[in-house]
């Protein structure tokens, strides 16, 4: 081998085993189970379902009137203090002629959750 080229080999060969070592690392730890919520709905009207935290709240999506959703609930929402808490947002009129559609925020909901865990709610 030329006396140039095996800096160069030592260099790739110390660059393949360090990555290597790294990926093993990183796939020891399993990731954490999703959380998942289902939310039946008893409405006519769809509704809008948010986690909510002090300072923000995450859309989880949209659950029609008279049906059942499951959503996922993303990790960064699960607080270390084992709660989480569900807004209910309504969407348009329940039918009065008179009104435009409107959105309202009606309802929350505490819950006690860890991660893996499949939480339901129920909305009346």
């Amino acid at each position: 081998m030329r006396p140039r080229l095996l800096p160069l080999v030592l260099w790739l060969g110390l660059a393949f085993a360090c990555g290597g070592a790294r990926g093993a690392q990183q796939g020891d730890t399993p990731p954490p189970p999703d959380t998942t919520v289902e939310v039946r709905s008893f409405k006519k009207v769809d509704v809008n379902l948010f986690v909510l935290s002090p300072t923000r709240r995450i859309r989880l999506g949209t659950v029609p009137g008279m049906t059942t959703r499951a959503f996922v609930v993303p990790p960064a929402a699960l607080s270390d203090s084992g709660r989480v808490r569900f807004g209910i947002e309504v969407i348009g009129t329940y039918g009065a002629n008179d009104i435009g559609s409107e959105r309202r925020f009606e309802s929350e909901q505490e819950l006690n959750v860890r991660p893996g865990d499949t939480l339901s709610l129920t909305v009346r």
